[in-house]
């Protein structure tokens, strides 16, 4: 009778580790996705900013004293504005969060 005991003890021991491990290693898991959720959203944001200082760089130039005479104006709003489009979306994706 008690060698049964034993073994349903080191059943239900077996089983409670088992179930501690899965436990650990789901949160260990949704801890690494919210790290990286929160590096992408970092990223996002640094990168929406340089796009759209880049884009008020190419549309204000010679009102901060550059002269581009390399760059035709036209081209040089067609790429501001492309630059401003994608740095706001990137900013948009650093809010959302949204990577899975």
């Amino acid at each position: 009778m008690s060698f049964t005991l034993q073994i349903e003890s080191t059943v239900k021991l077996l089983i409670l580790r088992a179930f501690k491990k899965a436990v650990m290693e789901n949160d260990l898991r949704e801890k690494r996705v919210k790290s990286y959720s929160v590096m992408r959203s970092v990223l996002d944001y640094t990168m929406g900013i340089l796009y759209l200082a880049a884009a008020a760089f190419l549309f204000f130039a010679e009102k901060f004293g550059f002269e581009m005479d390399n760059f035709d104006i036209t081209f040089r709003y067609m790429f501001g504005g492309i630059c401003a489009l994608y740095g706001g979306w990137r900013i948009y994706r650093g809010f959302k969060k949204d990577y899975y």
